[in-house]
């Protein structure tokens, strides 16, 4: 999946058909690649660049679940426990990217194979920094529209931000 790549290059639709194929072999190498960003860059996270990596990685997990999400089942877990980090800068990173791939089309999907992560995306309504409570009702916003996912926002929504 190459930057700049759209879903009509033969490269990029063979690159998918590839990542869809293999998922379950790649599964692990592809949880060892995020991982391997992650703890590259976050020693000194307050350095732009270094942020700018695992943005970049965060994107790219988001278009790999656009095209080929059971390829992700190792890295969700880790989105989970980025929102649980002390680090602000990760957990709203966390929050956006996982709000995003609700909003899409196998949102619902990724809502219901990953429970705990939906639940603990959801707590960010609570979150102790202002801009990831902002960045959950953001992202909400795009999910009402989904009937999968519309009662658990709206019912959060309702009960209020804190």
């Amino acid at each position: 999946m190459v930057r700049g790549q759209t879903q009509t290059n033969p490269t990029f639709r063979l690159a998918v058909e590839v990542c869809n194929a293999a998922a379950e072999k790649l599964q692990r190498h592809v949880c060892q690649h995020f991982t391997d960003i992650i703890l590259q860059h976050s020693e000194d996270i307050r350095e732009e660049r270094d942020f700018d990596e695992i943005r970049a990685g965060h994107t790219l997990i988001q278009r790999m679940h656009k095209f080929c999400p059971d390829i992700l089942l190792l890295v969700i877990p880790q989105l989970e426990e980025e929102m649980r980090v002390d680090d602000s800068q990760i957990r709203l990173l966390a929050t956006e990217t996982l709000g995003e791939m609700y909003a899409d089309k196998n949102g619902s999907g990724l809502m219901k194979k990953y429970p705990s992560t939906w639940n603990t995306w959801i707590q960010r309504k609570n979150d102790k920094d202002p801009k990831i409570r902002v960045a959950f009702v953001d992202a909400s916003k795009e999910l009402v529209g989904n009937p999968d996912l519309k009662g658990d926002i709206t019912g959060e929504i309702s009960l209020g931000l804190w």
